[in-house]
């Protein structure tokens, strides 16, 4: 059959917008590979800050008269930044979450700065009977060294909820306390709080799909949160807030 002038038209077209449909999927895979056995990777640039505050104190009632108690309380604020840093977003097929990648590490680089305060309860002069306990006499002689101090190189990580799967957690690791005397909370600096009230997970809601997905090329995420401890003897209050934006790099 003879193709008309028409005929050829029409192929000539389809031909070209097959071809423009073959060069767009190549680019999309570019921009977030997958390989035959399931194993996807994205870059991007990322840059995170936030803060928390926390308040506490302490109710413990004497046992006796020379029981001195503890009626102390205080409070910190932490601050911290990273500077823009790169990291890879890798997923084998079967596992749950991604994980995230800076460099050879899986922890990011920021500044903090922590403020401390801590206000001790100091008894008055304990009966004669009591004989040398300490009652107040260690608390009066203590030089705390609460304050601002800046703490360069605190790294974070982010990583996905175990229990629910779309849900981006910042922790860390680290276990160094910059105040040798100025006692903080039961989750004070170096913690970062991941849980909030009746055990709920603080963090920022960031589809897995979406992260894979060249489409989406930017865009922030945010997480707030109060977590809290109460008892008869102690009740602290800790306030949670960060954000960290994604830019889609091309490989």
């Amino acid at each position: 059959m003879t193709m008309t002038r028409t005929d050829k038209i029409v192929a000539t077209l389809l031909a070209f917008c097959a071809a423009i449909a073959a060069v767009s999927a190549f680019a999309a895979k570019a921009d977030a590979e997958t390989y035959s056995n399931g194993f996807q990777m994205s870059k991007f640039k990322v840059e995170l800050k936030g803060w928390q505050k926390t308040t506490f104190i302490n109710s413990d009632n004497p046992a006796d008269v020379c029981d001195p108690g503890n009626y102390s309380s205080g409070e910190e604020k932490v601050t911290f930044t990273s500077k823009p840093i790169v990291i890879n977003a890798t997923y084998m097929a079967g596992e749950r979450n991604p994980n995230f990648f800076t460099g050879k590490t899986l922890g990011i680089p920021t500044k903090a700065v922590v403020t401390r305060s801590y206000h001790p309860w100091i008894p008055g002069p304990m009966p004669a009977e009591c004989g040398d306990n300490g009652g107040g006499v260690e608390n009066s002689t203590t030089h705390y060294d609460c304050g601002t101090k800046t703490v360069k190189g605190f790294e974070v990580k982010l990583e996905y909820s175990a229990e629910k799967r779309d849900k981006l957690l910042l922790v860390s690791d680290s276990t160094d306390d910059p105040f040798d005397e100025c006692p903080g909370g039961v989750f004070g600096f170096p913690e970062l709080i991941s849980y909030g009230a009746h055990e709920a997970e603080i963090g920022a809601d960031l589809s897995q799909k979406e992260l894979f997905d060249p489409q989406f090329q930017k865009w922030i995420s945010l997480a707030n949160g109060v977590s809290r401890i109460k008892n008869a003897e102690y009740g602290e209050k800790t306030t949670v807030h960060w954000d960290v934006a994604f830019t889609r790099l091309k490989h």
